[in-house]
């Protein structure tokens, strides 16, 4: 992954797993026989925002730490047809550059 763009999940609390600190966890399209790194779209770069439509950008002002938000989200987090990464059957994308997509996997689970 070196030199790589990739998407990520920023963690909003640094985890602390097998004594290495987690800031972020690296989106992947995944099925029972392969793994792929989801690309984002050419022109991106880091910082680069990712949104689905349907879905506005507005964070609660604190997170209940009991609550599992990503385990509650993961299901829904799927790529299509077009191997788009999709919330809900919508497109997660960087706007004005594009959708996220895998390399070849369709309609299997992101995590």
């Amino acid at each position: 992954m070196r030199n790589k763009i990739v998407m990520v999940l920023c963690n909003l609390k640094p985890v602390k797993m097998r004594g290495v600190t987690s800031e972020a966890m690296v989106m992947c399209a995944s099925s029972p026989e392969k793994v792929e790194v989801l690309i984002p779209p050419n022109g991106a770069i880091p910082g680069d925002l990712v949104t689905c439509e349907g879905y506005p950008r507005t964070p609660e002002v604190q997170l209940n730490p009991k609550k599992k938000i990503f385990e509650t989200c993961a299901p829904d987090l799927k790529t299509n047809r077009e191997k788009v990464a999709c919330y809900k059957g919508s497109p997660l994308v960087v706007l004005g550059k594009g959708p996220i997509i895998a390399p070849t996997l369709t309609d299997v689970n992101v995590k």
